[in-house]
């Protein structure tokens, strides 16, 4: 209703009204048809859920590095189907993680975790 109240606001106000809703809707349409690519992904990162920071590499790899260069765990990542896919070996057999994307912007994604809890990443580089 508010926005109906708002919009409508603006159209009576002619045309200049009518060019701000257009800039308005033209926006939230651009904006929801984001075109996400693994290169959105490519970078060091902290995740909510870990001190040690991740780095996912341009060529599909992963690796939980810490500072002294000690990897502490590795795979590999895709991104397919509006999910991020890790994979792990584990115990001589290739686990697959895949989690929902949330939200991605430059300096920050968002994943649904199986538990349902959202994980935050946050640009380090």
């Amino acid at each position: 209703m508010a926005l109906r109240a708002a919009f409508g606001g603006l159209a009576a106000r002619g045309k200049t009204g009518l060019r701000l809703l257009s800039l308005l809707v033209a926006g939230l349409v651009v904006s929801a048809c984001q075109k996400i690519s693994d290169k959105d992904f490519v970078g060091k990162w902290q995740s909510s859920r870990a001190v040690t920071p991740i780095y996912m590499m341009a060529n599909g790899e992963w690796e939980i590095r810490k500072d002294d260069g000690t990897i502490l765990q590795y795979g590999v990542w895709r991104y397919s189907d509006k999910k991020l896919i890790w994979s792990i070996r584990l115990d001589g057999r290739i686990i697959d993680d895949a989690n929902p994307v949330l939200s991605v912007e430059r300096s920050t994604f968002q994943l649904k975790e199986r538990d349902g809890a959202t994980t935050v990443f946050r640009r380090l580089d």
